[in-house]
């Protein structure tokens, strides 16, 4: 049975709507509001740290248990329906917002030479090949097969690559010590999944590469298989909405994508963490005055798929909203997180970076005011709304091995927590 579609938000979107201009409303937080940030009160007894503590720990636990999260699997519905568990527990009522997805089986994907098979994934924006493959010399730009050493962080020039080359398969070493992190097979994200392009593209772990290295420098020949099907699915994103006092007044919206390659704990269990928090501490404190929006999108690593979706009906929300919260990747991992602080405006990044000093995490690195931000937020800045924006880095970034309990730090995510229900709190109050 197709499922029944949620109601569609309808908080006002109207910049016209809100009372005071953008100006004027940071003006107002660039005084005695940011000075005196909104106190995490202990409006429960659940929200005080200890209890805070063994949430997270368990949402953090609960989250890897669940396997792969990649979008339209049956972990991502089933981490989806535990999520919206969650939020129900926390005292919101969520909403699954269905919509319609076109997933990706991987039926064959290796590169063979001489009967030594390799098996990798391909890459979700690239081309595809024929059940039985392509054949031809690996090696460099010359090679009939390209030879790459790229991933999980995808660079311009290897998208540049793509774009240009004649050759009709790529095979890239991904993970690794060449690649910043540890050996094994770390996906890269397909910001085009829409629209893919170029060649097959098919990803190996690093523990082929001095095969293949050798494999390149004879000038041997390949197959290479990236042969895939695609079917029609229904995925959902998680929404819940907190009402104001004063439902006129511009929103916030806090955001947090909920998918990913590999089980993705530390990567994404941060943001879910500390946005169910949030949930909770918002919805026990006194009834703010405006309304809040709590958005967990699918689709993270795959152009943004869910949040993309979400505004497609809701684009007025970009400038309509008071600001944007997003709580990105990677900020509660246990090795190499070093997280950034992003902001459209010096006023809303000196409000979180006095949130996150009086928890004893001031950001480690902070982007400069209005540039360009990464993550789901640069829909946000690209159609000129105001947003806080939390993420890091990750030594086990896009990695099977992003595991619960050792690659996350639930100390730190509960600071996180806390100075950003104060965040929110500040904003959700601002008249």
């Amino acid at each position: 049975m197709k499922p029944i579609p949620t109601p569609r938000l309808t908080a006002a979107t109207d910049p016209r709507s809100r009372g005071v201009t953008r100006k004027q409303f940071l003006h107002t937080l660039s005084g005695a509001a940011v000075a005196t940030l909104w106190p995490v009160r202990p409006f429960a007894q659940d929200i005080l740290p200890d209890a805070m503590r063994r949430r997270v720990a368990r949402i953090l636990r609960e989250y890897d248990s669940q396997g792969d999260h990649r979008t339209g699997s049956p972990v991502d519905a089933e981490s989806g329906r535990w999520l919206s568990d969650r939020v129900d527990d926390a005292g919101i009522v969520p909403d699954l917002e269905w919509m319609g997805f076109s997933r990706i089986d991987v039926e064959a994907a290796y590169v063979e030479v001489d009967g030594r098979r390799a098996e990798g994934v391909p890459l979700y924006d690239g081309g595809v090949t024929e059940p039985e493959g392509v054949t031809g010399s690996l090696g460099p730009t010359d090679a009939g097969i390209g030879l790459a050493h790229v991933g999980p962080r995808a660079r311009q020039a290897f998208r540049d690559y793509r774009h240009s080359t004649p050759q009709r398969a790529v095979v890239t070493v991904t993970g690794g010590a060449e690649n910043g992190g540890p050996e094994g097979l770390a996906l890269m994200n397909a910001p085009d999944f829409n629209d893919p392009f170029g060649p097959a593209v098919l990803q190996v772990s690093s523990h082929h590469r001095a095969w293949l290295t050798r494999t390149a420098a004879a000038g041997a020949t390949a197959r290479v298989v990236a042969h895939v099907t695609r079917r029609p699915e229904e995925v959902f994103n998680v929404t819940a909405t907190l009402r104001g006092t004063q439902p006129a007044l511009a929103p916030l919206l806090v955001i947090t994508p909920r998918s990913g390659w590999w089980t993705c704990a530390s990567e994404r269990g941060g943001g879910i963490a500390v946005w169910l928090e949030m949930i909770r501490a918002m919805g026990a404190a006194p009834t703010p005055t405006r309304t809040t929006v709590f958005l967990a999108s699918t689709g993270h690593e795959l152009g943004h798929y869910g949040l993309t979706e979400f505004l497609r009906t809701r684009s007025r929300l970009i400038q309509g909203a008071v600001a944007w919260i997003h709580l990105g990747a990677n900020f509660g991992a246990a090795i190499g997180a070093a997280p950034m602080l992003q902001a459209s405006s010096v006023e809303l990044r000196r409000l979180a970076s006095s949130a996150m000093q009086a928890e004893q995490v001031p950001p480690e690195n902070v982007r400069p005011a209005g540039d360009v931000p990464a993550g789901e937020v640069r829909a946000v800045h690209d159609g000129g709304g105001a947003y806080i924006s939390l993420l890091g880095a990750n030594g086990l970034f896009h990695h099977p091995h992003d595991r619960w309990p050792d690659a996350v730090d639930v100390d730190r995510i509960v600071r996180y927590a806390r100075a950003f229900v104060a965040i929110g709190l500040q904003l959700a109050n601002t008249p």
